[in-house]
């Protein structure tokens, strides 16, 4: 499947090439925007939900239970009557097993708030759990004098109608407890799961007919909906699956509505789109992408021609093109279309983009310059027309050599506009690049890059935070790492979820995951704090993305012990992320250590995406560790086929081949990952050459 936003989730562990770590960035952040310092500086520190919200935030971190069980009771003790308070602490006290204590609390909630859902469900619940110790009837005529309340008040709560069914049945109640069920149902028709267990529960009770009603009532719902499915809802169902990474389970869908309707345009559109789609995925070999680039051109042009003329349908003919090396006939189509639609913004990136892929950058430079010079800077479609005119010819004139004229054209625009962020960094960028550290450092320095203004200078009085990770990674160029980090100390200080993420994914990406870590672990303590992420993204496949990237940077600063626990925390949430699987398996087997668990580890993930040439080094790898030579070198040679110029696989199959005394073979896989010349691998290598010769 995919991964998920924030920072692309990477399919092993050699990955980013970096400089030594400086001094950890904001290592004190989650101190200072403690409850110690807001107390001093902020009345609302003495407030009940206040303190709430932080003992939340200490409950989430080992070792400080004690701490947010003080803060949740001083949260309570400061507003006794909040049920929500009430309900927080008794949570937090059955975590600690202390349920005597939580029913306590819970019923001070229940009295004063005796109609509020979810203080009903926790008050019901938590009376079955005390009952169920101490086989107290009593407990459970609370838990369902609270239940039924529940059900009188929101009788379509899932998992409150479940709790009270389970306690009929379990007082032998049979026909109450399907009764309550066959409610739950009324309100979640086409709930598959209820309605099944509707079936047993009426069956328990003795009503066979009336079981098999609902039988008869969920196939002829499944039989009609197979029947009854329209062309857009099945385009749908496929278009989910390929979101979600399915390819080829799209394609198998698509070519059965498309035996079914075979001159149905939008079948064939979708089904060319989609094996670009799966071409262009991960894992694919080349053979495999060669295939379905032809089957996608062969379904486009299987079109009727007025389709074809569809502006869509030509940028993605540009495309799957482009991406079966016939870039020049890419390139006349979007070349044609630009002619028709000058102004339209996805055509000209499509364009510039197969420029790139063919070097094409006086043709680039060109559409800059008239871009650049047709601009009417009165309107604001206009300056955003300019802005990236500007950006392409002076990307031009850099990749041709002609850094001078590039930064004359920025100056142009500065006396043309005035000063902006945007327009001095990329000055500084070019002067960074060029050696002029000095006139750079000037630049950066200059009244509209200042810290304070880019905090408050973004839309809405936002923190401009893009142009503070320029200012940041020019700072980096500069050989100043100090002042880098100083300016991001400054966002990351009053950061949200959000900014704390892009900060600590600049680190990452720069290789420096020791001054990334404290950034996701004070992101992941403010979403534990009910803090809003600003991502449009599921929280718990946000947390699963923040748990990767955090076990990331554990293991490149050799945290290994704890690199593992956020590896198999993801895994608790996604079960199926092979990504996950992957890194740890071969963590664990490069370390030597858990390898048994590290093959099955590998292995999963190499069932799951069996063409992903990194997954099966590592499981040629967790073999090798394992002993198993011959199977290792199998293994090893087919990830090669897939990789052929990957410096890690190279290096193994160098490896295995040595361990099986084959010289000869060897040294060709080290003298061939050596020609790559990646700087991670290479003095290992050159020594493993050396330890050949001396044999």
């Amino acid at each position: 499947m995919d991964s998920p936003e924030i920072g692309q989730a990477l399919s092993r562990r050699r990955i980013w090439h970096g400089r030594a770590p400086v001094a950890a960035l904001v290592a004190g952040c989650f101190v200072t925007s403690g409850v110690g310092a807001q107390e001093a500086a902020d009345p609302a520190a003495d407030s009940g939900p206040f303190l709430f919200a932080a003992a939340r935030m200490l409950a989430g971190e080992p070792g400080r239970t004690d701490e947010a069980l003080e803060l949740f009771e001083r949260a309570v003790d400061m507003d006794p009557e909040a049920p929500f308070l009430r309900v927080g602490l008794a949570d937090f006290l059955i975590r600690l097993e202390r349920l005597g204590d939580a029913a306590g609390h819970l019923a001070v909630a229940y009295r004063n708030a005796p109609r509020d859902v979810e203080v009903l469900r926790r008050y019901g619940r938590i009376q079955m759990q005390l009952s169920e110790g101490a086989r107290d009837r009593d407990a459970v005529d609370r838990a369902l004098e609270a239940l039924n309340a529940l059900r009188e008040s929101a009788p379509n709560d899932i998992p409150g109608m479940l709790l009270l069914s389970r306690i009929h049945a379990a007082l032998g109640e049979r026909r109450e407890a399907a009764a309550v069920l066959e409610e739950l149902v009324s309100y979640h028709n086409g709930n598959r799961q209820l309605q099944h267990m509707l079936v047993g529960a009426l069956r328990e009770a003795g009503e066979d007919e009336r079981a098999r009603q609902v039988e008869a009532d969920i196939l002829r719902f499944d039989e009609r909906s197979a029947a009854e499915r329209s062309t857009e809802e099945r385009l749908e169902l496929a278009g989910r699956e390929s979101r979600q990474g399915n390819h080829t389970r799209a394609i198998e869908m698509l070519e059965g509505l498309a035996a079914e309707l075979a001159d149905s345009i939008p079948v064939q559109g979708a089904l060319a789109e989609e094996y670009y789609r799966r071409a262009m995925a991960v894992g694919r070999t080349p053979d495999q992408r060669a295939g379905d680039l032809a089957a996608a051109l062969r379904h486009l042009r299987e079109l009727p021609r007025v389709a074809r003329r569809n502006r869509g349908a030509q940028v993605l003919e540009a495309r799957i093109l482009g991406a079966s090396g016939r870039e020049s006939e890419a390139i006349d189509i979007l070349e044609d279309l630009r002619r028709e639609q000058p102004d339209d913004p996805r055509i000209l990136r499509e364009l510039v983009g197969r420029l790139m892929e063919t070097d094409g950058w006086e043709r680039i430079r060109q559409i800059g310059r008239g871009m650049v010079d047709r601009a009417d800077r009165g309107t604001q479609q206009g300056r955003e027309s300019a802005d990236f005119g500007l950006g392409l010819l002076v990307e031009a004139l850099r990749q041709l050599g002609r850094t001078a004229q590039a930064l004359a054209e920025l100056e142009s625009e500065v006396e043309r506009r005035g000063e902006s962020a945007e327009l001095l960094l990329s000055q500084a960028d070019l002067l960074s690049e060029s050696g002029r550290k000095r006139r750079a450092m000037a630049i950066l320095r200059r009244d509209a890059l200042a810290t304070e203004r880019l905090l408050r200078g973004g839309e809405a009085g936002e923190p401009d935070v893009q142009a503070i990770l320029r200012k940041a990674g020019l700072y980096l160029d500069l050989d100043e790492a100090r002042l880098a980090a100083r300016v991001l100390d400054r966002l990351a200080a009053a950061g949200d979820v959000r900014q704390l993420v892009g900060i600590a994914d600049f680190w990452r990406s720069r290789g420096r995951f020791a001054e990334s870590a404290p950034l996701i672990e004070l992101a992941l303590a403010r979403i534990r704090g009910g803090a809003e992420t600003g991502f449009d993204l599921d929280p718990e496949m946000l947390r699963a993305g923040l748990f990767f990237q955090l076990g990331e940077a554990y293991e490149r600063t050799r945290r290994y012990d704890e690199a593992a626990e956020q590896f198999q925390a993801v895994l608790e949430i996604q079960p199926e992320n092979s990504t996950a699987m992957n890194y740890l398996g071969y963590m664990w087997a490069d370390n030597g250590e858990n390898l048994e668990q590290a093959l099955e580890l590998v292995r999963r993930a190499v069932t799951l995406e069996p063409n992903n040439g990194a997954y099966i080094d590592s499981l040629g790898w967790a073999l090798f560790r394992l002993g198993e030579f011959e199977e290792a070198r199998r293994h090893l040679e087919r990830a090669n086929q897939l990789e052929p110029d990957d410096p890690t696989i190279l290096e193994h199959l160098g490896d295995v081949y040595a361990a099986l005394g084959d010289t000869r073979r060897a040294r060709e896989a080290y003298e061939h990952a050596l020609a790559i010349d990646d700087e991670e691998n290479v003095e290992t290598v050159r020594r493993k050459l050396g330890e050949l010769s001396r044999r």
